[in-house]
Order: structure tokens, then sequence, then C-alpha cells
């Protein structure tokens, strides 16, 4: 198969299962798998480390991301005569993470906790490879694909990474773990420095600021949530918020002749 060949059926297949995993979560709420909802099953085993309920918003922009990412693919794929080496370095990861979507939808509403712990990780692996192979981040690209290329993956990669350890302490507290020899309070707090450890580095060593545009969203979530309960969480991922949108901002004015917007209103 010719390079080409390759590159419009992967793009295909990206739109096709980008569409499926929009509407499999879209099922999931109409239908009720399970006489349920994620929401639901998420509010079965509370824990700590949820954030507001209004955070899962991010959900609709994240899916418009990859929809605009499946779409753009094609149109290079089939209607442009520009390189599109980003399609086939992409592969078939972008494929495999909206399939783990899917079947992590089906698992967690169907309290499978424990196989949506691994097909959560499945997803945030499939989508650090993309970063990875397509040298996201580090590189002068053209406006459209900072746009519809860079940009859903770093909000969809952002997001699962704030999932899975979400997702990780539901499977905990659902066998029972209660945080031992640590209380849930330090649990908590340990898991908000993580990801804020985790979105500077991020931030540093991939130049992936809207990635952690979403960790400061979830950190303000779970702010919000603890702010009249647990004061000493809220006031942690406060802080984290915080440092995390000082690193964004000082990265961001230090690379600031690099920026793609301030390069085009300067020609």
């Amino acid at each position: 198969m010719t390079n080409r060949k390759r590159i419009k059926k992967l793009a295909v297949y990206n739109l096709i299962t980008a569409l499926a995993a929009i509407g499999i979560n879209y099922l999931s709420q109409a239908l009720r798998f399970n006489d349920t909802s994620i929401g639901e099953m998420s509010d079965t085993y509370n824990h700590l480390f949820t954030p507001a309920s209004y955070a899962f918003a991010i959900w609709g922009l994240i899916f418009i991301g990859l929809l605009a990412y499946g779409i753009y693919q094609v149109r290079r794929a089939f209607f442009s005569s520009e390189c599109a080496v980003f399609i086939e370095q992409t592969g078939y990861w972008f494929v495999l993470a909206n399939a783990l979507n899917c079947f992590w939808v089906l698992a967690f509403v169907y309290d499978l906790i424990g196989l949506s712990v691994v097909l959560m990780l499945g997803i945030l692996v499939s989508l650090i490879k993309i970063i990875v192979n397509t040298n996201m981040e580090r590189w002068d690209a053209p406006m459209p694909t900072i746009v519809f290329v860079w940009w859903p993956i770093c909000l969809y990669s952002g997001w699962i990474a704030v999932a899975a350890v979400a997702n990780i302490t539901t499977f905990l507290t659902k066998i029972g773990w209660q945080g031992y020899p640590l209380s849930p309070e330090a649990w908590t707090i340990l898991m908000i420095l993580a990801i804020a450890l985790l979105n500077i580095f991020m931030v540093v060593n991939r130049n992936m600021r809207e990635f952690a545009a979403v960790g400061i969203w979830a950190l303000a979530a779970i702010y919000v949530r603890h702010q009249d309960t647990y004061e000493v969480i809220a006031n942690t991922a406060l802080a984290a918020g915080t440092v995390l949108f000082l690193a964004i901002a000082w990265h961001g004015y230090k690379n600031r002749h690099a920026n793609p917007f301030i390069q085009a209103m300067n020609k």
C-alpha cells in the first residue's frame, strides 16, 4: 500500500472512531446503559479527588476537538496536496484511543471499575504515543496543525491524565482501601501535587501549555467542591492551580517570539 493510500485509510478510521467515541458517550447518557449514567456511577464511589460536577463539561470541548481533528485529517488526506505526514506518524494510536474510550464507557457504567482503569490507562498511553510520534509542540508548525491537531490532543490527553488518577481512586474506593497508613485527605493532597508536577513537566519539557490548562480547570473544580468542607484540600488545589497558571504564563512569555499568533500579527 502506498503512503497516500495508507494516509487516506488512517484518516477515515480516525474520523469514524472519533464519531463512535462521541456517539457512545452520548448514548450512555441518553439511553442510560445499565439504568445509570457515568456521573451516577461515579457518585456511587464518592472520593475526595472527584472535582465539582461542572468540571466534566470539558468533555463537550474535547469532543468538538476530536471531531475537528478527524475532519481535518480527512480534508488533508483527500482534498489537499499538502504533506500529511502527521497522519502516518499518528498511525493507529488515535483509533485505539477512541476504541478504548468506547469500551471504557461500557466498563464503567456496568461497574467493571478495575477493567475501566486498564482501559483508561490504555487511552493515556495511546495519546502519549501520538504526542511523541508527532513531536508535538516542539517545532514551528503552521496554524492549522496547531489548532486542529495539537490542541485537540493536548486537551484530550490533559483531561485523561486527571481522569486516570480519579479512575484509580474510584477503584481503590470500591475495594475498600482507606489509604492506610495515610488519611484520605493526605492521599488527596498528594494526588493534587502529583497532577501539578505532571502538568509543570509537560509545560517545561513538551511546551504543552494547553495540556496544563486542563489541569488548572480540574484543580479549580476540586477547590470549588471542597472550599466549604475540606479547607486544606481546597487550599492545596488552589495553590497548585495558581502555581501551574504562573508556570504557563511564564513559559508563554519566555517563548512569546515563537508564538504563532504573535508571528501572524507581526507579518
